[in-house]
């Protein structure tokens, strides 16, 4: 099994996962030392995970053994979203340049792709060895492409036609980094080659990295000689590159996971992942007294949602919407109008009034400022209800089919399923099934979570009325 460096909140869930199924973590941090019983491996990392963003992890390393990484974390959280590049970071392709427009060329790639050159002398029809500097992970991206190649090691990366020598950040100490620097520079001193140092060349010998530059260049330069292929061909395959989104439902998962190595609440990630300094020492407190047993998991996991909630009647609430895209949208904000906790969860409505002009999607009705949508909201569902009424009048409700809203500081936050439900006065409307399938298609969303949504919007369709709110009653 591959070498795996993980960093992160992430770090202590993901570690335990992939410890369990016979991966090395190296470079591990103390706390993950200590939680996994596993001594310090200075070994270099051929796969890292990390945080990426609040809601995504981010999988990268050499091809074959990051994809088997990715594809274990996805199959053990389920819930997620999937997002990967077909092209990997830094790979090396032959392309056709198809058009040149103001030195901006356009290049046929493998696979079918299309990618963009800046500062492009070229001619359509004329064929060029390029590097994937940024490859496209989520819908839409762009592929940027350069004439500076890289062939990556374990420690060192080789950049042709960048002569500069630089060191990962990772590397703090300050007299091994400029040791290091000056080897590599001593190797390939008038070569117009430049060396980037990676955070694991600061435990190899001077003969892993000299060997390595030696086997690097001359990788490098058997590319640089070569004829470009008549068709767009990977040449040479560069690093993986996969991000995973986040649904509650997945960070809970991790919380359970982390739980079999330390006391941790139902919401460690969720909390963690808002980068609140505050809220996270208040966690850390929370989850020592549970270690101490002075509260149960339970208990604490369920005081720190009530005092979540008793904040937030105080202050104006985000609506933060993740469409399987990754991108975030944020509906206009709202004020907590109710809240009711019973045993089978808690209710919450909010209250957001319409600022513009418009037609509320779904339901085709025409949107005017002073309108008013009662979300509802049922913690534990995987939906949400928008109810607009124009005064006492009843226009409408669109049901969101959504993983579980998370429940946050003056915010909520859902990732969207595509498939919804419009109840109007005279018809109930399945929408964007078709938008749902594609995306099945695409390998964004899994085949058994879209399944879930099609259930619930089955059964909402069904049972309206257990998903309208009526402020009046």
């Amino acid at each position: 099994m591959a070498n795996v460096r993980v960093r992160g909140i992430i770090a202590t869930a993901v570690s335990k996962i992939l410890f369990d199924h016979s991966y090395t973590i190296v470079q591990a941090s103390k706390p993950i030392q200590e939680r996994l019983c596993i001594g310090f491996n200075t070994s270099p990392a051929e796969v890292t995970v990390k945080d990426a963003d609040n809601d995504e992890i981010l999988v990268i390393g050499f091809p074959e053994p990051a994809r088997h990484v990715y594809e274990l974390l996805v199959e053990t959280l389920e819930d997620v979203f999937t997002w990967r590049s077909r092209l990997g970071l830094w790979s090396i392709v032959s392309g056709i340049i198809t058009e040149n427009n103001d030195r901006v060329c356009r290049v046929k790639l493998p696979l079918g792709l299309e990618g963009e050159l800046f500062n492009c002398k070229k001619r359509p029809g004329e064929k060029i060895i390029l590097a994937v500097a940024r490859p496209p992970v989520k819908p839409g991206e762009k592929i940027r492409l350069t004439t500076n190649i890289r062939i990556i090691g374990k420690y060192v990366a080789l950049i042709h036609g960048v002569p500069k020598l630089t060191a990962s950040e990772h590397i703090r100490d300050k007299a091994r980094r400029d040791y290091l620097l000056a080897l590599a520079a001593s190797k390939v001193y008038g070569k117009g080659v430049g060396v980037h140092l990676r955070s694991s060349s600061m435990y190899a010998s001077d003969e892993d990295i000299t060997r390595e530059i030696d086997e690097l260049l001359e990788k490098l330069n058997k590319i640089l000689h070569m004829e470009p292929p008549k068709e767009p061909t990977i040449i040479y395959p560069g690093e993986y590159l996969g991000l995973i989104g986040l649904t509650s439902t997945a960070k809970e998962r991790l919380d359970e996971i982390r739980n079999q190595v330390v006391p941790t609440i139902t919401g460690h990630h969720s909390l963690k992942s808002t980068h609140d300094q505050s809220l996270s020492e208040l966690v850390d407190y929370t989850e020592y007294l549970v270690q101490k047993q002075v509260f149960t998991r339970e208990n604490a996991s369920r005081s720190i949602r009530d005092y979540i909630l008793e904040k937030n009647k105080e202050a104006r609430i985000g609506i933060t919407h993740i469409k399987p895209t990754g991108e975030k949208l944020h509906l206009t904000p709202g004020t907590l109008h109710k809240i009711k906790t019973g045993r089978d969860g808690t209710i919450i409505i909010i209250k957001r009034t319409m600022r513009s002009n418009g037609v509320y999607d779904g339901l085709n009705i025409e949107k005017k400022p002073g309108d008013i949508d009662y979300m509802f909201i049922k913690t534990g569902e995987w939906w949400i209800s928008h109810n607009y009424y124009r005064g006492e009048e009843w226009l409408g409700t669109y049901v969101n089919i959504n993983t579980p809203p998370e429940i946050l500081p003056r915010e909520i936050k859902y990732h969207d399923l595509a498939i919804d439900v419009a109840i109007t006065k005279t018809k109930i409307q399945t929408i964007d099934e078709e938008e749902l399938e594609q995306l099945v298609e695409q390998g964004i969303i899994p085949e058994k979570l879209a399944r879930k949504a099609q259930e619930i919007a089955r059964k909402i369709s069904e049972n309206p009325e257990n998903h309208i709110y009526n402020p009046n009653t």
